[in-house]
Formats: structure tokens, C-alpha cells, sequence
């Protein structure tokens, strides 16, 4: 961390504990990176995006990907250590050779990111906190992020170790004869919370008391109504008297519920679970075991392990155990630090001349991406097979298989410009993206490398998706000024010209609505 960076905010858990501080960014949505610190010197770093949690980086590697698909029986020792070989993301070298199922890793990793998530909530009271405002890049990789509702975190954390939090009995202390009471537009439903637990939620909005009534009676443990109870209090979903929304509530939603307080059941409110992730590798820190730091090994003869057999299967790109080379250092430099060898590389063609029809086409039709040349030797580009297989995957429409692949490429040959702009612009593709933000990692590649003829393509195209047509005019116009022959450009400059308005994008992006 830059020395010269100062914090946003910083503090300590024994003063704002763990679920505080989550409730407090979340309240105010903040973007940015937060930084812990043991006693012991251990640092850990949270990437928080509008609020949420959607990274996490353990100091110790607590949790590895590995382990925990080793110790659920998903696959084995040596077939871990054979993945580990591949110098990339485990769980891209792990789908891509057919040794997971994606189903299977995408719950591994979303366990993994609740386990790392969870355990800051232990932490000692010791621990010293910062916060850098806008600075996500403090925690970063080419994993995707978690996509775990915020509250599931803040629900499973406390669950787990609300003894750990130094204001939970005073919280509770200044509730004294309050009654306890669910709030009408409660976010419950978003907790995660189990049947038992919803039961007992249940039961408490219909039966609303003082906590000391709530503890006597025998509805449940005193431990666990006390935990929820502190759950409910920090995160306003209890009805206090005071005109209060509850966290991550709806406002619409808010005002409808209100009108019916009397009436909303547990079950009218639960909403639907935002638990899901995007892509198949966990938000590891490199050198944890997810990401590769071993030295590269001389080949050996013998019998290959399962997992060689396994990357054998792989018709696209060649087999893996033969292709794949180790970075020079192990390590994957964030965007920003992005530069190309050589903005043309050797082995990218010129795109082909103008199609007639295309400049014509007004249906938003998808642009290409650099094609590969013919009978190239992978086993001397192995970072290009890889970028082979992403544009292959793309032309099929499997936006996940391409990032996947993309990703790997960027691991191996992180000095490639072609791999980080195709890897913004499949991420951009994928549903809900914020267009503004790939912008402005493209903005940060071409610092880097101005005259990338396919970043100046991609930015110019999805500049005009956000509004912003001057910007995308000139950097359509540079991208043909470097490269006359390139279509995709030539057509959306052709439609940008003639004030065709900027369409939904159709068939490889989403629906028309």
C-alpha cells in the first residue's frame, strides 16, 4: 500500500466491532477498500462495492479454495496439486479441465467468501481498522465478486460470534422495558436465516414483549433470542418508535408495508435471495494456494496424474499440462498497471476488410473481437491458447467460459493488452454490468498503452451506451484513423453519424426490452 495514500477513516474493533462498521458502509454505501489489522500483525482486506462485501482477502489464507473442495471429497490431493501446476486461477484451471463441476465450485466458492467473511467477525478488539475510500483496487484480482447479499453476511457473522462484539450487552442494556417489535417493512427475508431461526422471528412479531419477557419465556435459548434480537436492533429491522427504515429496505416497499403493519406476516416479507456468484473462481489473494506462487518444476517422466489426464480431455486449446508456462513473477499487476510490450502484437491479425452490409446493419449488431491466425503453435503461446479459447467461447455466447479462459490468459501473460481489453469487455457483457466502471478500466489500460486499436473500440462502444457521444466519436475515429480496415468501428461511427439512436445491445449481450 502506497505510503503516501492516507485513510478515509480508521478506528478500532474494540470501539466499532466488525458488524458495526458492515452496517455503517452498507448504510451509506460506501465503495472502497477496508483494511484490518491484528495484534499479530496479520492484515486482512475487504473489497466493499456500494456497501457491500464482494472480496476478501485473508492475510493468513484462511480457507483456501483447494482445501475445502479436497476436504469435501470434490476431488483429490494430487489432483489439486496438478491444478496448482497450471500458474493461473484454481478454479479456472480446475472447470476448464473438466475436473469440477461449475455448479460445484460456485457453491465451494461462495462457501469460502462466507467463511473468510464470517471470521472477521472474531477478531480481537485489538484490531485497528482503515478504510480508503474509492480505492478498490487495494483489493483486487481477476476473480469475479461475490454476489452474497450483504445482510446474509451480517446475519451468519453474528450468529457465529456475537460474544466477540464489545457493544452487543450495551446494546441490548438500552432496550430496558422497550417492547420488541418486527419492523412492517422488515428485510428478514434477506437474512439467510435458517427454519429454526425464522421460526423464532415468527413468533416474536407475533408476540411482541420486552426483551426480559422474551427472555423468561420458552420460546427458545436465551443465547440465541439475545443474538438476534442485538441482529435486529443494528440493523433497524425492529420497530423502536422512531421513524426508522430498516437496512437495505426498499422505500416503495417500506411505504406499502406501512400501511398494512398489522397485517405482514414473516412470510409476505421474505424477499428473494440474492446468493449467487458470477464465474467460478474464488476472491483469493495470490500466493494463498488459489493462486500459484510454487517455482516451475522440471518436466518428469512416469505415469501422468488424474489431473493431467483430466486437461488431456481438452480438445480447445491443446492440452494444458504441455501449454501452460509460469509467469516471471507470480504475480498479475492491477489494470492500471497494464503495459504492452508492443501495442500490435505478432501473433494478432489485422482485422479483415469492411463488410458493406455491416456498415449498413442498424441492429446493434455485437462487434467482433481479434481473431487468432492459423496454425499458430500454441505450445509456444500458451497465454494465447487460452485467449484463443475466450474468443471461441464468446462467439458461442458463453459469457462465463470466456472470462474464465480470458482470466487464465491474463495470469500467465499479464504484459498483454489484447487479454485485459477482451477481459473488460466480456465483463462488460455480462447482465447488470456498470458500463461506466468498465470505461473507466479501459480509460486506465489506455493510459498505458493509447493507440490499443481494440480497447479504443471497446471504450468508443460503450461510450455511447452510457451517453457520452463526443467521447465515443473520438475514440472511434482514432481507432480507424490506426487501423482504416477495422469494421466494427467503421459501422458504429457509420450509425453514430447518420443519429441512429444507441439500441439495447441484441442476442450476445441481453434481451430487447
Amino acid at each position: 500500500m502506497p505510503t503516501e495514500v492516507l485513510p478515509t477513516a480508521e478506528g478500532d474493533l474494540g470501539r466499532t466491532p466488525f458488524a458495526h462498521l458492515l452496517v455503517y458502509v452498507l448504510d451509506k454505501q460506501l465503495t472502497g477498500a477496508l483494511v484490518l489489522r491484528e495484534p499479530s500483525g496479520a492484515e486482512h482486506r475487504v473489497r466493499l462495492e456500494a456497501g457491500a462485501p464482494v472480496k476478501v482477502h485473508p492475510g493468513d489464507g484462511y480457507a483456501r479454495l483447494g482445501e475445502l473442495l479436497v476436504d469435501a471429497g470434490v476431488i483429490d490431493a494430487p489432483t489439486l496439486e496438478g491444478a496448482l501446476s497450471m500458474h493461473g486461477l484454481l478454479g479456472d484451471a480446475l472447470l476448464l479441465a473438466g475436473c469440477v463441476e461449475r455448479d460445484t465450485l460456485e457453491r465451494t466458492a461462495e462457501r469460502q467468501f462466507m467463511l473468510r467473511m464470517t471470521r472477521l467477525f472474531a477478531l480481537p478488539p485489538e484490531t485497528t481498522y482503515q478504510y480508503f475510500n474509492g480505492l478498490t483496487e487495494l483489493v483486487d484480482d481477476a476473480a469475479p465478486p461475490a454476489c452474497t447479499h450483504p445482510l446474509a453476511v451480517l446475519w451468519t457473522g453474528i450468529r457465529e460470534h456475537a460474544d466477540r462484539s464489545t457493544r452487543m450487552d450495551a446494546t441490548l442494556e438500552r432496550l430496558g422495558s422497550t417492547v420488541i417489535r418486527v419492523h412492517a417493512s422488515a428485510t428478514v427475508g434477506r437474512f439467510g436465516a435458517t427454519p429454526e431461526e425464522l421460526s423464532l422471528l415468527e413468533r416474536i412479531r407475533r408476540h411482541p414483549q420486552p426483551l426480559a419477557s422474551l427472555l423468561e419465556g420458552s420460546i427458545g435459548k436465551a443465547e440465541t433470542l439475545r443474538w438476534m434480537v442485538y441482529a435486529l436492533v443494528i440493523t433497524r429491522n425492529l420497530d423502536l418508535g422512531s421513524d426508522t427504515r430498516p437496512l437495505c429496505a426498499d422505500p416503495e416497499l417500506s411505504k406499502a408495508m406501512s400501511a398494512q403493519a398489522g397485517a405482514v406476516a414473516l412470510a409476505r416479507i421474505r424477499l428473494r435471495s440474492a446468493s449467487h456468484r458470477v464465474g467460478s473462481a474464488a476472491p483469493d489473494a495470490g500466493g494463498d494456494g488459489d493462486r500459484v506462487r510454487a517455482q516451475p518444476r522440471p518436466r518428469r517422466r512416469g505415469k501422468p496424474s488424474s489431473f493431467t489426464l483430466a486437461a488431456r480431455r481438452i480438445t480447445t486449446p491443446p492440452p494444458m499440462e504441455r501449454v501452460i508456462a509460469p509467469p516471471k513473477d507470480g504475480t498479475e499487476p492491477p489494470t492500471s498497471a497494464v503495459k504492452a510490450v508492443d501495442p500490435a502484437p505478432p501473433h494478432v491479425p489485422a482485422p479483415t476488410p469492411p463488410d458493406a452490409s455491416l456498415l449498413a446493419d442498424a441492429d446493434g449488431m455485437p462487434p467482433g473481437v481479434p481473431i487468432a491466425p492459423e496454425g499458430q503453435p500454441d505450445a509456444a503461446l500458451p497465454a494465447h491458447a487460452l485467449y484463443r479459447l475466450a474468443t471461441a467461447r464468446l462467439a458461442e455466447r458463453d459469457l462465463s467460459g470466456a472470462l474464465q479462459a480470458c482470466q487464465l490468459a491474463r495470469e500467465i501473460d499479464p504484459t498483454q493488452a489484447d487479454y485485459a481489453a477482451l477481459a473488460v469487455w466480456i465483463r462488460s457483457l455480462l447482465g447488470g454490468a456498470d458500463l461506466a466502471a468498465r470505461v473507466g478500466e479501459l480509460d486506465a489500460l489506455l493510459d498505458a498503452c493509447a493507440d490499443h486499436v481494440q480497447a479504443l473500440f471497446y471504450r468508443g462502444f460503450l461510450r455511447r451506451r452510457i451517453g457520452d457521444e463526443p467521447g465515443a466519436e473520438r475514440d472511434l475515429r482514432r481507432a480507424l484513423e490506426i487501423d482504416p480496415t477495422h469494421r466494427d468501428a467503421a459501422r458504429e461511427l457509420k450509425r453514430l453519424e447518420l443519429g441512429q439512436p444507441a439500441t439495447r445491445p441484441s442476442g450476445l449481450y441481453k434481451q430487447r426490452s
